[in-house]
């Protein structure tokens, strides 16, 4: 009687495994792939969504408190000029897009970047009856602004988020003040 070697794999069947490892291993590749790149674009999205908010937020501060106009004769904001892509208020501020910067300038001083990667921007603003009015305003043409919207696009790493706001000018509201 012979003596029993333990058996081996033949050469069939550790091919097979190795091909069944290596299809489980790319799909188990793929789906961690695809988990990385979600949640690197949350990741961004939410990002962007708290730069967004903060420069919304400002905005919200600076254009609410548009003073009156001494000089309109009228209730009237304070507000020489607006184009599709810019608008100046009070004593020498203005909001405006350059490049991929959207800017504000305080008083005359420098410009500050209250946001980067700015795709689009648009001011539109409306009068009492929330009317639109056009586009390009200068002068007494400026006096019926009660309101005023502002949007933004903002793109980064092939996320893109746009987000709209409309600002009521406080002192051009019943009881606001100069």
């Amino acid at each position: 009687m012979r003596p029993r070697h333990p058996r081996a794999f033949t050469l069939v069947e550790t091919i097979s495994v190795m091909a069944l490892l290596a299809v489980i291993g790319s799909i188990s590749s793929a789906l961690i792939y695809t988990g990385v790149s979600s949640y690197r674009d949350a990741s961004t999205l939410g990002q962007i969504h708290e730069e967004e908010a903060t420069a919304m937020a400002r905005l919200a501060v600076e254009l609410r408190k548009i003073p009156l106009s001494s000089a309109a004769g009228v209730m009237a904001p304070q507000i020489p000029s607006v184009t599709p892509t810019s608008i100046a208020w009070g004593a020498n501020y203005s909001l405006s897009l350059s490049g991929s910067q959207l800017l504000l300038v305080e008083a005359g001083g420098a410009a500050c970047v209250l946001l980067d990667n700015v795709t689009a921007f648009s001011v539109q603003c409306y009068d009492e009856s929330n009317t639109p009015l056009a586009a390009t305003l200068s002068g007494s043409d400026c006096y019926p602004i009660r309101r005023i919207r502002v949007s933004f696009t903002v793109s980064r790493q092939g996320i893109t988020d746009t987000l709209h706001a409309k600002f009521f000018i406080r002192s051009t509201m019943q009881g606001g003040t100069a």
